[in-house]
């Protein structure tokens, strides 16, 4: 299994590193046990979220295998998926790191300590901090040939230090820089992180959009709406 070395995003500004990532994924038989705490139970075609400690320290379990047939044969193409887009990133800054895959039917990832962004009225007295970092989160993700295409509300994280984290890849779509594919798609799929933006800078700064983005934001907006991964959320807090 791959395991990261960046260091941890969630430390503080002084710049001490966080704690130290496990070194492996849990075995399956070692999840039961060592769940410390179940963060979210997912309904019938999304993973239960759980943190799991084997005595080297917490990390999440994005977990599918308690789901029934069709629930597990989704979650093993999203675990898949989601593994390798998480390869594809490496040490890119601003998503949790990868321990490993548990099996087919689960992940460990780095937990991360912190907030969701949604409700952004919650953040408004920082959006001249958070903004910015938005911003620069999509550009570094877009700079790696990889669009999200699910930046919108549960999946922007804030930590304790203001960084920005963007967690579940699992639809995220990637192209290497420069290649026929990107040259081609890469636009197309690029446009719903560019909605998102657009989104969370109307939310955390009202007023702000400038003519040509409020244009922008209505005509990606219509397009982002046929995406089948807009999912909602009205859970302020979330550890992951």
């Amino acid at each position: 299994m791959k395991v990261t070395t960046r260091p941890n995003l969630a430390s503080s500004s002084a710049g001490l590193q966080g704690p130290r990532l496990p070194r492996r994924p849990p075995r399956r038989d070692e999840i039961a046990t060592a769940t410390i705490e179940v963060l979210k139970s997912g309904g019938p075609s999304k993973a239960d979220l759980l943190v799991v400690d084997v005595g080297e320290g917490p990390l999440v379990v994005k977990d599918f295998a308690a789901k029934s047939w069709w629930g597990r044969l989704l979650g093993r193409f999203l675990v898949r998926r989601e593994v390798r887009a998480y390869r594809w990133l490496g040490e890119t800054p601003g998503v949790p790191r990868l321990v490993g895959r548990v099996d087919a039917h689960a992940l460990a990832l780095e937990r991360i300590e912190g907030m969701m962004l949604f409700p952004a009225e919650h953040h408004r007295d920082d959006a001249e901090i958070l903004l910015p970092r938005i911003r620069a989160l999509v550009d570094r993700l877009h700079a790696t040939g990889l669009a999200h295409l699910d930046l919108n509300r549960q999946n922007l994280m804030r930590t304790a230090d203001d960084d920005i984290m963007a967690v579940d890849l699992a639809g995220a779509v990637w192209f290497r820089p420069g290649g026929l594919w990107h040259r081609w798609l890469f636009r197309l799929f690029a446009a719903a992180d560019e909605t998102a933006y657009l989104k969370w800078k109307a939310r955390l700064t009202p007023g702000s959009l400038d003519p040509e983005e409020e244009r922008r934001f209505r005509r990606l907006r219509a397009a982002r709406a046929l995406w089948p991964f807009n999912r909602k959320s009205s859970r302020p807090n979330r550890k992951f």
